[in-house]
């Protein structure tokens, strides 16, 4: 069933002191959905847009599309695309002792591994829909075994292993090759209506999605509105990909996240949180779009930061512009620091202003002109 909604910024009586973005990004990245497998993740993210949604569906990727009707008769489409899929560990070999190997789905920091909590989640056995997770750490040699050498160094994602508690026979019975683990990291409150926790790279931007919907759900908007979760994105992009070949959608957003401020890093390549998402220009986004999120953004009062990106972007805002004959796309980052990590940090308020600039930009497009002409 879906769960109870809350109206922006409010807080249900059982939920005293709690930041209602922050508990619908706890239920979002709680859920495991590492690349190719995000049929959990998928679950919960339907639950979440089917509230405000005309119908919902899954395709055959595994991509969750929620479609809203618009007002106008003439079809105009708009595709939202926020990824589902977050960076895991596939299981590589049992070795004696019951230890696991493993190597990455994603972008890992192997420095960040090491003494990890994961959930191994046994999909060869199970199915890729299974609840059954086998608790487990990540560890490694100690100092005190290592090496003048080994000390000196990170220790390298080869020479990690995962340990269930399980010798050699038990593992053997309950794990296979090819199975999945996940960090293993609740949502973490912070000052200030800031979290940080797992998989905020992309779920955070799922929320973004479901709070635009909801605050679409009270207003007219013309035009026809796909919301995909969609999958694979920090592998391959084919979620994107073929979920924006299927809709063929006038105009696609790309909703992700971008690097937040963030200690030893220059202000350059990143973004301060809670002082609002980015709007992307370069040549993976198409001006008009980037140029009418910003003037919506202006008259809403809602503050924004300039993302300038002189080539691809690295998100799905890359296979949407490339679907069919091409698409007008934009881009809207949020900022997150620590990004592939099991403390990505965001503001709640970013995700509400996101939200916000996104639904009334949609109420809006009825007047762009995505012609290119000569002055």
């Amino acid at each position: 069933m879906p769960s109870k909604k809350t109206p922006l910024g409010k807080n249900t009586p059982d939920q005293a002191g709690e930041n209602a973005t922050l508990k619908l990004i706890e239920r979002l990245s709680s859920a495991p959905g590492p690349s190719g497998y995000e049929t959990r993740a998928a679950f919960i993210a339907g639950e979440e847009l089917a509230p405000f949604a005309t119908k919902v569906k899954v395709d055959k990727m595994g991509s969750v599309a929620a479609f809203k009707k618009g007002l106008s008769r003439d079809g105009k489409k708009i595709l939202l695309a926020a990824h589902l899929d977050e960076i895991g560990l596939l299981i590589t070999g049992i070795e004696p002792g019951g230890f696991l190997r493993f190597t990455q789905v994603g972008g890992f920091d192997a420095r960040v591994l090491l003494g990890q909590e994961v959930l191994l989640h046994p999909v060869g056995r199970y199915g890729p829909d299974t609840k059954i997770a086998l608790p487990g750490i990540i560890g490694a040699k100690p100092p005190h075994f290592q090496t003048p050498e080994e000390s000196g160094q990170v220790i390298p994602m080869e020479d990690l292993y995962i340990d269930l508690g399980l010798d050699e026979a038990a593992a053997k019975t309950k794990v296979s090759i090819g199975d999945l683990a996940t960090l293993r990291m609740p949502l973490i409150n912070l000052k200030n209506d800031r979290a940080a926790g797992k998989a905020m790279d992309n779920r955070a931007c799922i929320a973004i999605m479901v709070q635009a919907l909801e605050i679409l759900s009270k207003c007219h908007h013309s035009w026809d509105i796909y919301a995909v979760a969609t999958v694979q994105e920090e592998v391959s992009g084919l979620g994107a990909l073929t979920s924006t070949f299927d809709i063929h959608p006038d105009i696609g957003i790309a909703i992700d996240v971008t690097h937040g401020d963030t200690p030893g890093v220059s202000d350059n390549d990143t973004f301060a949180i809670g002082k609002g998402p980015t709007i992307t220009v370069g040549p993976n986004i198409h001006p008009a779009i980037a140029e009418k999120l910003k003037t919506v953004a202006k008259r809403e009062e809602i503050p924004f930061q300039i993302e300038p990106c002189a080539g691809i972007t690295g998100t799905d805002a890359v296979d949407i512009q490339i679907s069919q004959e091409g698409i007008p796309t934009g881009l809207l980052g949020l900022p997150l620091r620590y990004m592939h990590t099991p403390v990505e940090t965001l503001a709640a308020v970013d995700v509400e202003r996101s939200a916000r600039l996104l639904a009334r930009f949609i109420q809006d497009l009825d007047d762009i002109n995505l012609e290119w002409k000569d002055d």
